[in-house]
């Protein structure tokens, strides 16, 4: 009887990654992610009417979301890197998807924040994924990309805020807003539910200090770590509180329509789009260092606007001006981090990420407990605030940088 000699088994080949479908899918997602995120602002006051509810519970509907969101995205962070990518994309957007339904059914105040509670939880899983999926898309190219996909992000809060702004001025419900928004993540979860990923960087394999730099424990001892954690708060509030305020403002300050206040948020949102746009330009020129300085002080300038502002169109040139200044700090905060702490470890976005999106936690809610107590003008003065909180955090920064040179 023959002996058979041994094969050797060779791996399987990997599929192609579906650069297209995966790109499609990201760029359709974080218009989606705009919008939707936009929608409850614009509607609030409606809201606020017929539901008969007080600022401080209106801007608790946007912190609970965004808290929700702050959990989904810790554990997702963590857990979502492998084999599993897909499905937690998929069944995040589903999540979306059923939100916006059951807000667009809820019968009260109770049926609407638990609506934003599931609609926080998907969008943890988006926020976790999206950014190192398209970092992973363009290996070499990183930079750019991200830039463009958070400047599509602010294209969705236009189109969100536009949309949902006509809806109500033509005296439609504000739940018809809402329910435009049930089917696109939908869409973008059979998208994203595909095997061909591309794999994610393998770790240098007999590196000492691999396990130190992937370590949070590494993280957590280094100052320059907390100093961005703070500024992330910081940055990412100042985002959130002019994002949820800006169609309440306009409405219940300068009495506008609920067109004008949807008018406001895209303003807004475009000027955004346009800083995000040219932060990756200007940052060749100019030090990420300086560049955040300037944008910080310019920023406090247009937002102490607010507390005195006259008119509507006044005010479109502030918040545009806020949204022009306040673009830079989300996406450059996170490159200085991966710049000097010198990591590529998901962990350390995920936890900066965590940080910033606590602010917009935070500050929708102090802006609101404030009108309530001192009027709307009052309470947008969370917002310079913050930008010298800010500006204190990135003079911390540099003294750190010198003090390392020496």
């Amino acid at each position: 009887m023959a002996a058979t000699a041994p094969t050797a088994s060779t791996p399987e080949p990997q599929p192609p990654v579906a650069y297209r479908r995966l790109m499609s899918a990201s760029v359709l997602c974080m218009i989606m992610f705009g919008a939707v995120l936009v929608v409850l602002p614009v509607c609030l006051d409606t809201i606020g009417e017929e539901l008969g509810i007080n600022f401080e519970s209106r801007g608790l509907l946007t912190s609970v979301r965004m808290a929700a969101l702050i959990c989904s995205l810790l554990v997702i962070g963590r857990v979502g890197e492998g084999q599993y990518k897909r499905r937690y994309l998929f069944w995040g957007l589903m999540a979306i998807g059923a939100a916006q339904a059951w807000g667009a059914l809820a019968g009260g105040y109770t049926a609407l924040m638990a609506a934003m509670v599931l609609s926080g939880l998907g969008k943890g899983a988006v926020e976790a994924l999206v950014n190192p999926l398209v970092a992973q898309l363009h290996p070499n190219d990183s930079a750019r990309a991200l830039n463009l996909i958070n400047g599509v992000f602010s294209v969705g809060l236009v189109t969100g805020a536009l949309s949902a702004g006509q809806l109500l001025e033509t005296g439609h419900s504000w739940r018809v807003p809402f329910w435009l928004w049930v089917v696109p993540p939908m869409v973008c979860a059979v998208l994203f539910y595909t095997r061909r990923y591309p794999r994610p960087p393998a770790a240098e394999a007999g590196s000492d200090d691999e396990a130190a730099l992937h370590s949070v424990r590494h993280f957590l001892r280094l100052p320059l770590f907390w100093l961005l954690v703070v500024a992330m708060v910081m940055g990412g509030g100042c985002e959130a509180g002019l994002t949820s305020w800006a169609p309440n403002f306009a409405q219940k300050v300068l009495n506008a329509t609920p067109l004008g206040g949807a008018w406001m948020t895209a303003f807004y949102g475009a000027a955004m789009a346009v800083g995000r746009f040219a932060s990756g330009m200007i940052v060749r020129r100019l030090t990420a260092q300086w560049l955040m300085v300037l944008s910080a002080v310019l920023c406090a300038v247009a937002t102490l606007g607010l507390t005195f502002v006259p008119t509507v169109n006044m005010a479109y040139v502030l918040f545009a001006l806020g949204g022009l200044f306040v673009a830079c700090f989300w996406p450059t905060l996170l490159s200085v981090a991966s710049d000097h702490i010198s990591t590529g470890s998901t962990s350390l976005f995920s936890l900066l990420a965590a940080a910033g999106v606590g602010g917009c936690v935070v500050f929708p809610w102090a802006i609101g407990r404030l009108g309530d107590a001192f009027g709307l003008r009052i309470g947008m003065l969370v917002l310079p605030a913050s930008m010298v909180i800010l500006l204190v955090m990135l003079g911390f920064m540099a003294a750190l940088k010198r003090r390392r040179a020496d």
